[in-house]
């Protein structure tokens, strides 16, 4: 009996479904059917979009829409106006070109091209000083073989081309033997030391049978131990012929060094934030180390080109007068002496002790007060007022806050030390 009802029930609605289906079937075929008589190149099997078709709708008796026109305009020709026949075009100035009427020879091994490098920099806003490159990679005092220094300062002095100062940076390539007509003799011997004294000398003597002012500038730690206290030997002899000669010489061991005195890859630059300043091979320099290299060698540079002061020169006092009067009161000098000495005539007035001046003293805000006596910081330093500089440079001058000391409020490092 369940059987028979559920047949019955099926086919009731196979009943319901053929009655309702028949006409929108048919609806269909003649909707397509008509279709393809008004479009009999279209293919049945042709993939179209689909197109949404509403039966019995006004819209379809409706005649297809003339194919629109091509929207796209052309561009408006801009045309410039015309000038008046009286407007004359003026032409923007050109920037002024400054002569060079300094030029600076920078002479020595591989180490002097960095060096020329950074004073390059440290001079760039002074466009009349010129900077040029004279070094040779490999070379040095001990293989005139190779380049011999000597002949190549004679024909450079020999040359048209002018030199107002000499800068020379050599001797990192001279821990060598050293040959001479005896034979070949090691380095630090006796001998080997004679002969790199007497061709020292004899490069200084060219340089001052020209007049010309000169610089040696010493050589920097290396990051070999040994290979840091060769340099320490060479430079103890570029100082004491140097201050023979009397040409200057500009120490930058500390410079580049900790506070033991050893080679030290980072340090502070010239602006004291700690950077890195020699490269991977423990020996030349990164652009911040060149940077500072010539920071050194800039300060010495200024006064062998008569740059600062009034460019009056006082003679050595005789030694009756001591050293705190020569400093503080040139005033008390004997009138008797200043004809002599060719002393300037208006001396300044000295200040009068326990008196106050009404204003003063002037403080310039743009003065680099990271410099104490003209030379760089070097490593840590120990001492308050120049640790208290630095911090007050960092914050106010290129937003750097001072590191945090443990245990206080601003300690954020994680975890803790």
């Amino acid at each position: 009996m369940l059987f028979l009802k559920r047949l019955f029930s099926l086919v009731a609605v196979c009943l319901f479904l053929l009655v309702t289906a028949g006409p929108y079937a048919a609806a269909q075929e003649s909707d397509a059917l008509r279709f393809f008589q008004q479009n009999p190149s279209r293919s049945f099997f042709r993939a179209d979009p689909p197109v949404r078709r509403v039966l019995n709708s006004p819209l379809r008796q409706q005649p297809r829409a003339a194919p629109r026109e091509s929207s796209y305009v052309a561009p408006r020709r801009r045309i410039a106006p015309s000038l008046p026949s009286e407007a004359v075009l003026v032409p923007e100035p050109e920037k002024a070109v400054v002569p060079i009427t300094t030029h600076i020879h920078i002479a020595g091994d591989s180490l002097a091209e960095f060096l020329a490098q950074g004073l390059k920099e440290h001079l760039a806003d002074k466009p009349e000083i010129g900077v040029v490159r004279r070094a040779r990679s490999s070379s040095g005092i001990v293989r005139d073989d190779y380049y011999d220094w000597n002949k190549v300062l004679q024909d450079l002095f020999a040359s048209p081309e002018k030199v107002d100062l000499l800068v020379m940076m050599i001797g990192s390539n001279d821990r060598q033997p050293l040959r001479d007509e005896t034979g070949l003799n090691e380095f630090r011997s006796d001998r080997w030391r004679d002969i790199y004294v007497k061709r020292l000398d004899d490069l200084m003597e060219v340089v001052r049978a020209k007049r010309l002012p000169m610089i040696w500038v010493g050589l920097p730690p290396m990051q070999s131990q040994k290979l840091s206290a060769d340099m320490l030997y060479i430079n103890g002899l570029l100082r004491e012929r140097a201050n023979r000669a009397g040409m200057a010489y500009v120490d930058i061991w500390e410079g580049f060094a900790n506070d033991q005195g050893q080679y030290a890859s980072s340090g502070p630059d010239v602006n004291g934030e700690i950077v890195k300043l020699r490269t991977v091979d423990g020996v030349h320099f990164t652009k911040a180390g060149a940077r500072k290299l010539g920071f050194f060698v800039s300060k010495e540079i200024a006064p062998k080109l008569n740059r600062e002061g009034n460019g009056t020169e006082i003679a050595a006092l005789p030694s009756d007068l001591s050293e705190q009067i020569k400093r503080d009161a040139p005033g008390l000098v004997p009138q008797s002496l200043q004809t002599s000495l060719q002393l300037p005539t208006e001396l300044p007035a000295l200040p009068l002790i326990g008196v106050r001046p009404l204003a003063g003293p002037t403080v310039a805000l743009t003065a680099n007060t990271q410099t104490v006596g003209a030379q760089l910081l070097k490593g840590k330093s120990t001492s308050p007022a120049n640790e208290m500089t630095i911090l007050v440079e960092q914050a106010l001058g290129y937003g750097r806050l001072p590191p945090a000391k443990p245990g206080r409020a601003d300690d954020f490092r994680w975890p803790r030390p």
